[in-house]
């Protein structure tokens, strides 16, 4: 009975082991992706409210975590360097007016940022205007990237209509902004080959998706991120801050 129970105790002692191996190996820093703090629209997809944004970033500086910007971490992938356990990478999509408080906290953190601007529609109603952007570039460390011309549904357009979408998204921005424009964020997710390759041939240093994409070793044009929402603090915001949120998602199809 004895020598039962030490077999057992030791099969489960291995299991524990490649289960904490295979985790090691998994390890990626989490990209989380926001979009609106409007709380008028709480119930729509991922607002969060601007005092649950606050109290996130709180969690983020007391538990010691390292946040730095989306270039670095793709970067780091690009010159095949490790980032270390603990680093958080904050991602914002489509570039709305209330954006303007979650820059107010993260100033107030020093805490980086990259924003994904839709070129048609900055100064339109709801979305930053080309005076806030300039504002918040020259006074903060947030960042901005492509999240293409139009918010277009990409694997539904022809080649021509994807590289104008990706690449004039970029030139536009660059020219207006006086920045290079590293990173892009793929409307909905969605993409397919000749997507990927289009961002590559344009110049950028990595692109984003949301949980459509594939993991940092098998393509940084289609890093995976972590969906927050007003609902993600104590053990929720631990787990998606964790590096390991991702593994145990399913991942979706790009289109």
């Amino acid at each position: 009975m004895i020598r039962k129970l030490i077999t057992i105790s030791s099969i489960f002692i291995i299991l524990i082991g490649f289960f904490c191996f295979y985790l090691y190996q998994n390890y990626t820093p989490p990209i989380f992706m926001y979009h609106s703090l409007d709380v008028s629209r709480l119930n729509e997809y991922a607002v969060v409210e601007p005092d649950i944004f606050r109290r996130q970033m709180e969690f983020l500086k007391k538990g010691g975590y390292k946040v730095i910007p989306l270039e670095e971490y793709c970067q780091a992938l690009a010159d095949k360097k490790d980032t270390p356990r603990g680093t958080v990478i904050i991602t914002f999509d489509d570039g709305y007016l209330d954006n303007l408080e979650a820059i107010k906290i993260l100033k107030k953190y020093d805490y980086s940022a990259t924003i994904f601007l839709v070129n048609s529609r900055i100064g339109k109603k709801g979305f930053l205007s080309k005076e806030d952007i300039e504002f918040f570039l020259a006074n903060t460390r947030v960042k901005i990237g492509s999240h293409t011309l139009s918010h277009a549904y990409l694997p539904d357009l022809d080649a021509g209509q994807i590289r104008k979408e990706i690449f004039e998204s970029k030139k536009n921005l660059s020219k207006n902004f006086k920045q290079d424009i590293k990173s892009i964020a793929y409307p909905i997710g969605a993409f397919n080959e000749e997507t990927l390759q289009i961002a590559r041939d344009s110049d950028y240093l990595c692109a984003c998706t949301t949980n459509r994409g594939f993991s940092k070793t098998l393509n940084r044009f289609a890093l995976r991120r972590v969906k927050i929402t007003n609902r993600d603090l104590g053990i929720r915001l631990w787990a998606k801050a964790s590096g390991f949120y991702n593994i145990f998602k399913k991942v979706k199809k790009p289109f």
